[in-house]
């Protein structure tokens, strides 16, 4: 009985040591600022691949202060742009491709959410809070109400767009590029790729950060109450957004469209499938474009 009630503290002891460290990984992922991208002979800015850039902050309540890239786009009449990376990632995301966004707009603008890249102080929003810090920076961006605005999402950031666009009007279409319905989704696909109990540590977790004030979020509830046109990508072998709740995503939302890339994982969609891709966002884009047009022309001939 001794040995059974020992075993027991130590099993319990070892699930709390798991969830706090679930939890805290969760929140304090890895800084890739741009000093850490300076040690890897990586760019650091556009102005390091020859792109005119100014650089702002977004002030959010508490002292967080989100920094931004803001970089003029190729397309005179084009879009707006809204670039926001996934979790573990930065601003830096994008320079690889910068090009590739600049050619789709009129202005390119990328921001570091809380608690990642050169973002302060510490502590990611894991898609909560992060939610009305995107729509905050819709609001700082002063673009022409005729203009429209489209997010480029990627993991975290194509779920946060997803949440926005049910909140806000500003939003004229996104691309949500691995999505996932809720919080719990990639903790528990993470727990699972290292071998270790995936359920029930990950709902434990779920419940520790709702004490901390991070709320999942249903990401296909969102969806549903969006008006804009949605286009959704994700891989047939994609370790933490999976295939289905992609696919559910994009079905909920009345304007939803989907591309599943076969063999791609969580982030080599384009080197699969480039220019189906690239054709699927360029539809989108005129697609969202046309119909705000619509919508603003039909709004000026009001009396």
């Amino acid at each position: 009985m001794e040995l059974l009630i020992l075993f027991s503290i130590a099993a319990t002891i070892v699930v709390i040591l798991m969830v706090l460290a679930t939890m805290r990984e969760a929140t304090r992922p890895m800084r890739r600022t741009m000093g850490w991208a300076l040690g890897r002979g990586m760019p650091t800015d556009p102005g390091d691949v020859g792109v005119p850039f100014e650089t702002w902050e977004i002030d959010r309540p508490g002292g967080v202060r989100l920094p931004v890239w803001d970089v003029p786009g190729l397309l005179e009449s084009g879009p707006l742009l809204v670039m926001v990376h996934g979790w573990g990632r930065s601003r830096l995301t994008w320079l690889p491709h910068l090009e590739d966004w600049r050619r789709r707009s009129s202005r390119l603008v990328m921001i570091d959410l809380r608690g990642h890249g050169d973002a302060a102080p510490d502590g990611a929003g894991l898609g909560d809070t992060d939610v009305d810090d995107l729509v905050a920076l819709l609001d700082r961006l002063n673009a022409p109400d005729a203009t429209p605005i489209m997010v480029i999402g990627r993991s975290l950031g194509a779920t946060v767009a997803i949440l926005a666009a049910a909140e806000t009007d500003r939003i004229a279409g996104v691309v949500a590029v691995a999505p996932y319905e809720t919080l719990r989704v990639p903790l528990r696909q993470r727990l699972l790729l290292r071998g270790l109990p995936s359920g029930y540590v990950s709902w434990l977790a779920i419940q520790g950060l709702r004490l901390i004030g991070r709320h999942p979020r249903s990401t296909r509830a969102a969806a549903a109450r969006t008006d804009v046109p949605i286009l959704v990508v994700v891989g047939d072998q994609d370790p933490i957004s999976p295939q289905d709740d992609a696919i559910a995503i994009a079905e909920a939302a009345p304007q939803g469209r989907q591309e599943i890339v076969s063999g791609a994982g969580h982030g080599n969609h384009w080197d699969l499938a480039g220019d189906r891709l690239d054709a699927a966002v360029d539809r989108l884009i005129q697609d969202a474009s046309k119909a705000r047009d619509a919508e603003f022309a039909q709004a000026g001939d009001g009396p």
